[in-house]
């Protein structure tokens, strides 16, 4: 079939190379369908089969049951799977919000767990315009109209669509050519949900086909343009900010209100998500509500938002990561292997006495070291360093003078400025995927 083709040259863009993947198969036409093709590549190639992973919710009585049959059905088509439970406990809001994260949180450790770098999932055309739809309607920017790429990343895991090109029909073309089996949710049906009344909203139209292929065009033209902020975005980086050994971001407002407002917002916008360590974007209002002070160059600026301490600091505004948000880790020594800490800090503690270790910030009560106290920074910056606990005594810090009678070395190194470049760059790439 001509979708098999296409498929085939779409997915050898990937390049995942014969890497183990696994596929979410929620057992609907789309997912089937999905796992079929991906099933026929990697026989054609001689590459490991997939593996399904399915999530059962337990928001229908009658989930568990499908989620059952459709794992004795990709066993019948030679597949091994695995259901995985939304262990939940009350849910107010939005349900299928909560879910889907939920959904994403449960696939993304089950990968990460068993080593798949690679997690398929079967959004199609006609999802990419619901998305825009949905989105439009909450009056979200460029960023997000240009709805689902066709490569994202989530906790780590490469999260590919591959079907994004192809059409419900076209799906349903292929399911039909190969008497392939599927479960209909009930809940597509339900017009309480949204995007069931942007699916009933397209397929009014007297050409649907035509309008799904036009609104996919103007998420393309988003795309794009969100490629050319993140460009320029990245060139304010390097004239704009300044990143500290210590551990925080410094912004430069003599330079800062030089540059467009949109460029400003995203330099600011992204020096929280990364000193914050937050995968998604904060709240829209509360960001602008502080980015609008910062532009009122009479402002005083002290805020605590999105796991950041945001201060003017002479004529700078300094991000600074929130102690009180900060989780310890526990190193049983000797371990000479470098260790992440609050996704800002390398640190390394070499010794070869036997004991247990914290690395935490300071807390409000205890004294800033003296060697410390020579940086010239506000307070929050050294409150927020990783220093080695003993028995809840200091045992080293950053920077510390050793000598030979130390019971261990502390070396640590500022992973900021990787991070920040990783993120930027994610962004913009993920932003023209195709």
């Amino acid at each position: 079939m001509k979708l098999e083709l296409l498929f085939q040259s779409i997915i050898d863009n990937f390049a995942v190379c014969g890497n183990k993947v696994a596929v979410a198969v929620s057992g609907g036409i789309d997912s089937i369908v999905l796992l079929h093709l991906i099933i026929n590549w990697t026989r054609k190639n001689n590459f490991p089969f997939p593996t399904a992973l399915i999530v059962d919710h337990r928001l229908r009585p009658e989930s568990q049951e499908e989620a059952n049959f459709v794992s004795r059905y990709v066993k019948q088509l030679g597949v091994e799977s695995f259901i995985l439970n939304w262990e939940r406990q009350s849910i107010a809001g939005n349900i299928q919000s909560q879910a889907r994260k939920a959904r994403y949180r449960l696939l993304t450790k089950w990968c990460t767990n068993n080593n798949i770098e690679y997690l398929f999932v079967a959004h199609h055309r006609d999802d990419q315009a619901e998305t825009f739809l949905l989105r439009l309607e909450r009056g979200s920017g460029i960023d997000g109209l240009s709805s689902m790429d066709y490569k994202s990343f989530s906790h780590g895991v490469c999260i590919l669509r591959p079907l994004l090109d192809f059409s419900r029909g076209d799906i349903e073309k292929y399911a039909k050519f190969y008497q392939l089996k599927w479960v209909e949710d009930r809940s597509n049906q339900n017009v309480k949900y949204k995007r069931t009344l942007y699916r009933n909203l397209l397929n009014a139209s007297d050409n649907q086909d035509i309008l799904t292929q036009r609104i996919c065009l103007s998420v393309l033209h988003m795309k794009r343009a969100v490629q050319a902020l993140m460009y320029y975005t990245r060139l304010a980086f390097d004239n704009c900010v300044n990143i500290h050994d210590l551990g925080y971001i410094e912004i430069k407002l003599d330079e800062f209100y030089k540059i467009p407002e949109e460029i400003a917002l995203r330099v600011f916008l992204y020096s929280i998500m990364v000193i914050g360590n937050k995968h998604y974007k904060p709240r829209y209002n509360n960001l602008t509500f502080i980015f609008k002070k910062i532009l009122d160059k009479d402002c005083d600026i002290n805020h605590t938002f999105s796991g950041c301490k945001i201060k003017k600091y002479e004529e700078n505004i300094l991000i600074i990561r929130e102690s009180s948000k900060i989780a310890a880790v526990y190193v049983n020594l000797p371990d000479n292997k470098p260790i992440q800490w609050d996704n800002r800090f390398s640190c390394t503690i070499l010794g070869s006495d036997k004991c247990q270790v914290t690395i935490a910030p300071l807390k409000k009560t205890q004294k800033i070291p003296e060697s410390l106290r020579k940086y010239c920074c506000c307070s929050e910056v050294l409150y927020s360093l990783p220093i080695v606990h003993k028995d809840e005594k200091i045992l080293t810090y950053p920077y510390m003078h050793h000598n030979t009678n130390d019971v261990a070395k502390y070396i640590i190194s500022c992973t900021i400025r990787e991070n920040l470049i990783n993120h930027l760059l994610d962004e913009g790439m993920h932003s023209l995927q195709n």
